[in-house]
């Protein structure tokens, strides 16, 4: 049920409510992993490829991983509609109230996160937010 609807959302608030259904599911603390995806340099298919790396490297240490790839198409597919705005309106208005709910802990960042325009900025919310920090 969540695929089909993150399928059909149009909206990052449309995703963001089904976020935080899965993420209220799952048992704490909940970690994210962060990286370059569109921006970093590599292309997006390699960094896809290097952040389900990491995701899967830390699901097999035994962590609990929001994986935020299961969202990517989506966000890919609003991003050309004309409800998006430049700048940081994904962020804004997905992220950073997930992590401000507290319900995300820790964020683990890939080697070359600052590379990222978005893990970039993730890493400077953690840091607002008193959020764990680890680097991989």
């Amino acid at each position: 049920q969540d695929l089909e609807e993150i399928q059909a959302a149009s909206t990052f608030e449309g995703l963001r409510h089904i976020a935080f259904r899965i993420l209220r599911r799952m048992s704490q603390p909940v970690g994210m992993v962060c990286g370059p995806i569109t921006t970093g340099g590599g292309t997006v298919e390699e960094n896809l490829a290097a952040l389900a790396k990491g995701i899967d490297e830390q699901i097999q240490d035994g962590k609990n991983i929001f994986i935020q790839l299961f969202f990517e198409a989506a966000m890919h597919k609003i991003k050309n509609t004309p409800y998006y705005r430049d700048g940081n309106h994904l962020l804004e208005t997905f992220y950073q109230p997930l992590f401000e709910a507290g319900l995300i802990k820790t964020l683990y960042f890939l080697p070359n996160w600052q590379s990222s325009d978005g893990a970039t900025w993730e890493h400077a919310q953690a840091l607002r937010l008193g959020m764990e920090i680890a680097y991989l």
